[in-house]
């Protein structure tokens, strides 16, 4: 055989290109032409079509249904959902939110599709995933000591059933009914054994606080914490265990014997808080638990600014209000320590060292909006509480009692703070009213909660931002005022460019850009992250984040105003009223003496009576324990106070939620 060399293949192969060959092996080369085949329709004539069916076999479906897709995301998706031999095989976006109502007959527009996210179009996978719980489980040493009788768990006793050593231990697989008994009986057990005066010395002997065995009243049920993890993405089930934590004052008058009206319940772990969803500092600013917006206000948005946020990898069914925010040519600014998802996609990426620095960073842009004088000043005299004069001696707002005699309250019964924000006579009482000065007048005047915006026009009010003076009080004494505008100028002199720029590391020349665009861009919100929410700082932060938008007039209108990563609660609650009864509480808190068993009677049949107490996991969090700090020149001094304080814990029954994720002292928590 004639050796075929690279050149004479090359060759060879160079001649066939236009009809293509066949190399065969034999005593010399063999090159053989092919057929040209000329198919004028390829869908028509094409050979075989059979692996095709691979792919319809595996898109084809017998049944569909749809479905709400809840998970921490609170964004209740409806999803079609395929089956085949009653197997769900995949999951779809349904685009029909313009389509359904609710039991009034409104709905919303076709702009909310498409809803979903991956989370819930893998939900099946999870569902028939081999990692699935499908029966319950027992750990073998809880088991012994509950077989053992529930002996005193002594430091031997905890070694022994491995309380100390969770993690290594086995589960053991059991029935329903088996966990049931074994649940049931433990309870009972650990009531009786906290409950009256024999339980707080033993409590009391494994060192907790007086204060907190104070706090159970003699009841050994205060020691069940109880929680349901994001509750409102499922009312019913996930809520139902507040429920059962109020029905726990059955077990408490069965254990100690006394009248079922005095027993008590469980305590009841708070979700909004404990997730970080709460910034604690708005109701320093607004009065409201916190504020949100709903996505869907996003491409209202001229100036987006994320801090502590990302918008392109969570909030996945919402996010296309962030691109249509984009689309609409809204300027984007990301503050954040990395350059993070959210940053790739901004107009400018503001870096920050972790910490307080993006604190300091909103205290100098409002340093520069102030100073400059770039505020809304108009807006600011209407809707802020700039104008207002506050005491230099006790830092009290100053009240109109102390500087007019025979001062009577100016709130009308049927102005907004009594009919619409729910004042009560005793609260207005001790709040009282405030004090401007009128420029218009020249003279210190009253002012009322109510009279805001055109209100304040309408009582020919014209206050001034700056007015620093002493005042004589009705008691003939005098003392020093300044507006709270006077007192930020005095605040804000720590947060020059210079020295934010050394707290945070931003640079200078980027701190300015954003004070420019906050000041003349509109609207403008800000939105704040989870994460943020919780620093031990983060009030002050919250707080920092709402100056700029108060002094700029980006409050209260479409597209503005500062926001948590929390919102976006689509699923209903279902409220009280006189038509209807108690509503929610109805169903957390019906009396468990008197249950209404009708399944046909009315919401205002319900009975309702409390014996749960709500707690704070905070305080399990910090090593079981209340805020009580025994002080060198006070001595014993508790921070926590009577109406937060926690009881010891001894049952922690939770769903649909990992708490131990969201704890911030984790390691002494699994250790």
């Amino acid at each position: 055989m004639k050796r075929l060399t690279r050149r004479r293949f090359l060759a060879l192969g160079g001649a066939a290109v236009a009809t293509g060959v066949i190399v065969g092996s034999s005593s010399s080369l063999a090159l053989r032409r092919l057929q040209v085949i000329s198919i004028a329709n390829p869908l028509e004539d094409y050979p075989n079509r059979d692996w095709e069916k691979v792919y319809r076999d595996q898109y084809g479906y017998d049944d569909s249904f749809t479905w709400v897709c809840s998970p921490n995301d609170t964004h209740a998706c409806r999803l079609r959902a395929f089956t085949r031999n009653g197997i769900v095989t995949r999951i779809e976006q349904n685009y029909d939110v313009d389509r359904y109502t609710d039991l009034l007959g409104n709905k919303a527009t076709a702009h909310w599709n498409p809803r979903g996210c991956e989370k819930g179009l893998t939900m099946h996978r999870r569902v028939y995933g081999p990692y699935r719980l499908q029966h319950p489980m027992l750990r073998q040493g809880w088991k012994q000591w509950a077989d053992d009788g529930f002996p005193e768990l002594t430091a031997e006793n905890r070694d022994k059933y491995m309380f100390t050593a969770r993690g290594q231990d086995t589960f053991v697989r059991l029935s329903w009914d088996e966990v049931y008994d074994y649940v049931t009986r433990g309870m009972i057990a650990i009531a009786e054994s906290y409950s009256g005066d024999e339980g707080a010395q033993r409590l009391e002997a494994e060192g907790y606080q007086p204060e907190m065995i104070e706090a159970m009243q003699g009841a050994g049920t205060r020691t069940f914490k109880l929680r349901g993890g994001m509750g409102l993405l499922g009312v019913i089930g996930k809520y139902g265990m507040y429920r059962f934590s109020n029905m726990l004052a059955l077990l408490d008058g069965h254990v100690r014997g006394i009248d079922p009206d005095e027993a008590l319940g469980g305590r009841n772990w708070s979700n909004y808080t404990w997730h970080g969803d709460q910034a604690p500092g708005h109701p320093f600013v607004h009065g409201l638990q916190t504020s949100d917006c709903d996505f869907n206000d996003l491409r209202n948005s001229r100036l987006h600014i994320q801090c502590g946020k990302n918008l392109v990898e969570n909030k996945m069914p919402e996010n296309h209000f962030f691109n249509e925010l984009m689309e609409r040519g809204g300027k984007i600014v990301t503050i954040a320590p990395e350059y993070s998802p959210p940053a790739t996609k901004s107009d400018y990426w503001i870096p920050v060292r972790p910490g307080i620095s993006d604190t300091s960073l909103f205290l100098a842009v409002t340093k520069i909006i102030m100073d400059r004088g770039l505020h809304d000043e108009a807006f600011v005299k209407s809707f802020t509480d700039f104008p207002l004069l506050v005491r230099t001696d006790n830092l009290k707002r100053l009240r109109a009692d102390e500087v007019f005699a025979g001062y009577k309250l100016g709130l009308s019964s049927d102005g907004p703070s009594f009919a619409l924000h729910g004042l009560k006579q005793e609260q207005y009482e001790q709040l009282g009213d405030f004090v401007v000065f009128d420029q218009k007048s020249d003279s210190l005047k009253a002012i009322t909660r109510d009279e805001v915006g055109e209100r304040m026009t309408q009582a020919g009010l014209d206050p001034a931002l700056e007015f620093k003076e002493k005042v004589k009080l009705t008691d003939g004494s005098e003392v020093e005022v300044m507006t709270l505008w006077n007192m930020y100028e005095v605040h804000l002199k720590d947060y020059d460019l210079d020295t934010v720029h050394e707290i945070t590391g931003a640079p200078k020349e980027l701190i300015e850009r954003l004070a420019e665009d906050i000041a003349t861009i509109k609207p403008v919100a800000i939105h704040i992250g989870e994460g943020v929410n919780h620093w031990f700082h983060a009030t002050l932060h919250n707080r920092a984040t709402y100056l700029p938008l108060m002094l700029t007039g980006n409050i209260g209108q479409p597209g503005a105003g500062c926001h948590t990563w929390a919102g976006n609660y689509k699923a209903a609650l279902f409220q009280s009223a006189p038509w209807s009864g108690p509503g929610f509480k109805g169903w957390v808190a019906e009396d468990p003496l008197k249950p209404n068993l009708d399944p046909k009677a009315s919401g205002k049949d319900v009975v309702v009576k409390g014996h749960a107490k709500d707690e704070e996991p905070a305080y399990w969090d910090h090593g079981d324990k209340a805020l009580i700090v025994e002080t060198p020149r006070d001595g014993r001094k508790n921070f926590t106070g009577k109406t937060h304080m926690p009881t010891p814990t001894k049952v922690m029954w939770f769903n649909n939620v990992n708490i131990i994720n969201n704890a911030k002292w984790a390691y002494g928590l699994i250790k």
